[in-house]
């Protein structure tokens, strides 16, 4: 995604369009590897020696806020964010602890009329098919 088309994205969001934010969500734009802080922010730091990992959590959290990331929770650890904010499930390995995507359908539920539905989660875990293979 280039730069003038996330600056785009982020005025239909009401966000201000900063150098930090654009870096970080181009970032996860073009990686799809459902990064923590942490890793975001090493490799920011790489291209942007002057980010801090203070502004990287920032940008992630206004970035989410404004529901152009999904924080995903499936890691106890830690919180993972994805650039995909389509409806989809993740997939946590046990043993390499890779999150992957998978589609599913949104299937209507009961029980919860007159609630109100903030977010949709679905996640699942197990072995991935390259760590199934090794042993």
């Amino acid at each position: 995604m280039k730069t003038r088309e996330i600056t785009d994205l982020f005025k239909e969001k009401g966000i201000k369009a900063t150098q930090q934010r654009i870096a970080v969500y181009k970032f996860l734009e073009e990686n799809h590897i459902h990064p923590d802080v942490e890793t975001v922010y090493k490799h920011m730091v790489k291209e942007h020696p002057s980010f801090s990992k203070t502004t990287v959590y920032n940008c992630l959290q206004a970035l989410s806020a404004c529901g152009l990331l999904i924080p995903v929770k499936i890691d106890n650890e830690k919180i993972r964010y994805d650039a995909d904010t389509s409806f989809h499930g993740h997939f946590i390995c046990e043993v390499c602890k890779g999150i992957y995507d998978f589609k599913c359908a949104e299937e209507k539920v009961s029980g919860l009329d007159n609630f109100e539905i903030r977010q949709k989660d679905v996640y699942y875990s197990g072995i991935c098919s390259c760590c199934k293979n090794k042993n």
